[in-house]
């Protein structure tokens, strides 16, 4: 192997690949990136068993060649170099691999090709090309939603579900559920679950070019992402989704519409007062012509937010879990935000007024304790 390439486009490959590529693992090998030299450039190739990354990027080739080297190292070392031309030769009785970029040179360590694992081809039965803005930004309004326990697999993945309608997102964690609709991906019925990893490490490629496709291996039992030079293999996770539609409510007895900015505001001060664990309550009480939030924790003391509303319906009050209602308004660009609910024990549909032409919306559980729901004495009555 000897080639010659630009130092930043070097760096970003294997920063790419570095992210895929395991700092520990019981394959030594699997530590390294692949380095594939060709006409068509340097291929780069990383994974862990169960991701997968290849690029591809421009080089001046002289000797073809194909090795593998420690990723961190290699990616650490040329980051480090000045922006000048790298050249790579691979010195073949001491199988090391001499970098040198202007006045800096490195002799590395280098593994035989052939040990390094072979990553799955996508299969051309079976493809989507979709537009990566739009992908980019359903998966945003999801992929929060997905639990953080691996107990349960099928919880910690994405939901992609395409069918005739178009290609259905949705993730949940027992505790809230996350669905986005992209209309115009319909073909063939299949349903997917793809790992969280995977998912934010398509978040991250998805930004490199306008259009992504999406195909199955040949075994269907891995996706693959490509955009531009570049694909990104998963395995998929084996097993069944919830139903989506006996977990979203389709009555309400109370609808509330409020500025998205305003909610997010005053959620985010009641997670400052509420009581002390994983779920911090608040309190959204219909009051008049707006609501109100309250939370008060009994170390911290009570805070009160008063917001201008669209009210319909009854009104009553639901408790919800601050975090996860504040993770939810994160990633909603609405302007505006509705909120609906049969009863203070059932379930809260929560959706984006400008969403409302889509099927884009979210769903949260309540907290069931009824003594968040009294009205707390205020100090004049205390006093």
């Amino acid at each position: 192997m000897d080639l010659t390439m630009d130092q930043a486009s070097l760096a970003r490959g294997l920063r790419l690949t570095g992210r895929i590529a395991p700092s520990r693992s019981p394959l030594p090998i699997l530590q390294g990136v692949l380095l594939d030299a060709s006409e068509t450039g340097l291929t780069l190739t990383a994974t862990d068993g169960d991701l997968g990354v290849t690029t591809t990027l421009p080089a001046e080739v002289t000797t073809p060649g194909c090795l593998a080297l420690p990723a961190r190292l290699l990616s650490e070392y040329v980051a480090q170099l000045p922006a000048h031309p790298v050249r790579l030769t691979l010195d073949e009785r001491r199988q090391r691999v001499h970098v040198t970029c202007g006045a800096t040179s490195a002799h590395i360590g280098a593994w035989p090709a052939d040990e390094f694992p072979t990553l799955p081809n996508p299969a051309d039965d079976w493809a989507f090309d979709l537009d990566t803005k739009r992908l980019q930004e359903a998966l945003s309004r999801v992929a929060f939603a997905t639990a953080h326990d691996t107990s349960r697999p099928v919880l910690s993945a994405v939901l992609f579900d395409f069918g005739p309608h178009g290609l259905t997102l949705a993730a949940a964690d027992g505790f809230r559920l996350a669905r986005a609709v992209l209309p115009d991906a319909s073909g063939t019925e299949r349903s997917l679950l793809v790992p969280e990893r995977a998912v934010a490490e398509f978040d991250r490629l998805l930004g490199e070019g306008p259009t992504a496709r999406l195909a199955l291996t040949g075994e269907a039992n891995g996706l693959t992402l490509t955009v531009g030079p570049t694909r990104l293999f998963t395995r998929l996770v084996d097993g069944r989704f919830p139903d989506i539609a006996r977990v979203i409510p389709s009555a309400w007895q109370t609808r509330v519409v409020v500025e998205t900015r305003a909610l997010r505001q005053a959620v985010k001060v009641a997670s400052l007062f509420g009581a002390q664990g994983d779920a911090k309550p608040v309190v959204l009480m219909v009051e008049g012509d707006g609501v109100v939030l309250r939370s008060r924790g009994d170390e911290t003391g009570e805070a009160r937010s008063e917001l201008a509303a669209t009210v319909e319906g009854d009104a009553q009050g639901v408790a919800l879990n601050t975090r996860l209602l504040t993770d939810l308004l994160e990633v909603l660009a609405a302007p505006q935000v509705e909120l609906r609910w049969v009863s203070p024990q059932t379930p809260v549909v929560i959706q984006g007024v400008a969403d409302k032409a889509t099927d884009d919306l979210a769903v949260v559980m309540p907290l069931h304790d009824p003594k968040l729901l009294r009205q707390p004495r205020t100090a004049l009555q205390e006093a």
